[in-house]
């Protein structure tokens, strides 16, 4: 009788270990599927600044940068909403986020095709309206929300 109260116990302190590990192994699985897909996803996305020039305007100046999608991949309008473009001298720093009617502080971009995406291979147009007076040289960088970056220095 004692022997069969140890060997129940055993087979159920087998069963609960053995359900622990099967949730631990799901989800080392579901955050290793989560990491694979964000390096991919990196891997895929490249960006490069062709040229960056100083516009005037009435309201003030601001910087119009040109950036080409080089990666393998499009990129969604939500994603390039939540992208960061900084601004830099000997001096200042600054960093502008998106608003789609542009503004002090400010960036806004214009598609080649107006799509809603940012198409493998398109330029795209961006206008960054900054209220700190930047001196030359100015470098523009632009970060994705995945972390993909682009960097130019504007030399006037």
């Amino acid at each position: 009788m004692g022997t069969a109260i140890i060997v129940i116990a055993g087979v159920i302190l087998a069963a609960m270990v053995s359900v622990a590990l099967l949730s631990q192994m799901s989800l080392l699985d579901s955050s290793m599927r989560l990491a694979m897909k964000s390096a991919q996803n990196k891997l895929e996305t490249s960006i490069s600044i062709v040229l960056v020039s100083l516009n005037t305007s009435p309201t003030g100046k601001y910087f119009v940068v040109f950036v080409k999608n080089t990666g393998s991949r499009a990129i969604s309008s939500s994603e390039l909403a939540e992208t960061d473009v900084y601004l830099s001298d000997s001096q200042h720093t600054a960093l502008t986020t998106y608003n789609s009617g542009g503004g002090s502080g400010r960036w806004d971009f214009t598609e080649a095709v107006p799509n809603g995406v940012w198409d493998v291979g398109e330029t795209i147009t961006i206008k960054v309206y900054n209220s700190t007076s930047f001196s030359i040289p100015t470098t523009v960088v632009i970060a994705l929300p995945n972390g993909v970056r682009a960097e130019y220095t504007y030399t006037g």
